[in-house]
């Protein structure tokens, strides 16, 4: 089991991931990224603002199928890299799932949901 401290580490060292794979999409990092540990072997990771300019740009003109088709393109190299990059952190396997929430809208938000295997 995790104690405390280890997991405000814990914790810091996914934010630093995450921070990292989003500016390989956006040049710069997020707004907002918080790391929540369910147990010591699944936790969730929520990043908030993270369209490109052009993205935010072709959003607030209702272009967002061309952002939907440009994400599509962006999403199996910023997968990989993620899974690289958490995998070489962690030292050991793990499986994920992610979910965008308020897509067309300021407040969009990706959650990561992270079990250690």
């Amino acid at each position: 089991m995790l104690q405390k401290y280890e997991k405000t580490e814990f914790q810091e060292r996914i934010k630093r991931l995450v921070v990292k794979i989003v500016k390989h999409y956006r040049g710069k990092g997020p707004d907002y990224v918080k790391v929540k540990i369910i147990d010591d072997n699944n936790f969730n990771i929520e990043i908030k603002g993270i369209l490109s300019n052009l993205s935010e740009i072709l959003v607030d003109e209702g272009a967002t199928d061309l952002v939907t088709n440009y994400w599509k393109v962006m999403k199996p190299h910023l997968e990989k890299s993620f899974y690289d990059d958490v995998k070489a952190e962690l030292g050991q396997g793990f499986q994920y799932a992610w979910k965008i929430y308020n897509f067309k809208n300021k407040e969009r938000t990706i959650e990561i949901n992270i079990k250690l295997i």
